[in-house]
């Protein structure tokens, strides 16, 4: 039955439903009380809209615990993997996160057999026997964390004449071009060779050339009113999406549209309570380059990316005593290094 004949009542049942196995609830639990308690904070022309649009994108982008552990189970398994698992070193070398960390313990309790792991603190020998590596994680958005984590690890072993072998459970297109050319091009002269692979659970276009048919938040320019407060601000000024097509992140046109100026609008209301703009904080997400942010529509149980709209994560279940946090209550609070955040 799709959403949008259903009553409210069930539509935010389903919500909290899809969302019960996320790591970081509210107190009370990742109940209806919760869905009810953040939709409200939307105009009430809107809620109904909302509901039906963040149920049809979490029923495409939400990464729940049972799809990772059939994934890592199907991993494990795959006679293809078996000489990864013999003769590779598995790279454990993320500053930042656990995702690597957790996937390698899980997928090391499940493999049956003791494969090579490998960290910025192994020895220089220990990491000279390998010739290929692989390095995993969950979901690759931007790409410069693994990007960096690599080029770091090439730098310190000084390795040449190595293949590193990139997996993700979901990415996005512009990432995993970007992962490959600009390692090989970093190391041109050093004989390295990547392999970037999706691993199925999801990839999302986002390729500034297919901009149409992107999965991602990525509004056109007439679904964005901008506050004046940030008119002249440089950092929000970035490409507009051009067109339409479909994708499985977005239900129509229409709905694409009118769901994009709603979470830019929260997006920018969230951002008026900060004392300084952020270079990398943005309405529709965290992002390093100028524009309205990333826009991402994955979401994992692990913990809410920053990368997808602030509508979705920003602020705290508990009042906190800063206003630039209490202004907001989330679907999905996040978990983690925020350390950019100036309040």
């Amino acid at each position: 039955m799709s959403s949008n004949i259903l009553p409210d009542e069930k539509v935010i049942n389903k919500i909290a439903e899809k969302l019960s196995d996320y790591k970081y609830p509210p107190a009370e639990g990742m109940n209806s009380e919760h869905v009810r308690k953040w939709i409200k904070q939307f105009a009430v022309e809107d809620r109904r809209f909302i509901l039906d649009e963040t149920l049809y994108l979490l029923n495409a982008g939400y990464l729940s615990e049972s799809q990772y552990q059939r994934k890592i189970k199907a991993i494990a398994r795959s006679e293809k993997n078996a000489k990864l698992f013999r003769y590779a070193g598995f790279l454990d070398i993320q500053k930042k996160g656990s995702s690597q960390k957790e996937l390698l313990k899980s997928l090391y309790e499940t493999v049956g057999i003791k494969f090579n792991i490998v960290t910025e603190s192994s020895t220089q020998d220990e990491v000279n026997k390998f010739d290929t590596f692989v390095y995993i994680d969950d979901v690759s958005f931007s790409g410069e964390k693994a990007i960096k984590s690599i080029s770091n690890f090439v730098i310190k072993f000084n390795l040449r004449d190595i293949k590193v072998n990139v997996y993700f459970f979901s990415s996005h297109t512009l990432s995993d071009y970007n992962i490959k050319r600009r390692l090989e091009y970093i190391f041109k002269d050093r004989n390295i060779f990547v392999h970037v692979k999706n691993g199925g659970m999801r990839e999302v276009e986002n390729r500034k050339s297919r901009s149409a048919q992107s999965g991602v938040f990525w509004p056109r320019k007439y679904s964005v009113d901008t506050p004046e407060k940030f008119e002249e601000c440089e950092l929000y000024k970035g490409v507009f999406r051009d067109g339409y097509a479909s994708s499985d992140s977005f239900r129509n046109e229409a709905s694409r549209d009118r769901f994009e100026s709603i979470l830019t609008k929260v997006g920018f209301n969230i951002l008026l309570h900060r004392k300084t703009p952020s270079e990398v904080l943005k309405p529709l997400g965290f992002s390093t380059f100028d524009g309205l942010g990333f826009g991402g529509t994955t979401f994992t149980y692990r913990n809410c990316p920053n990368n997808v709209p602030l509508a979705f994560w920003w602020g705290d279940y508990e009042p906190t005593g800063a206003p630039a946090l209490d202004c907001w209550y989330p679907l999905m609070k996040r978990n983690g290094y925020n350390e950019w955040y100036e309040l």
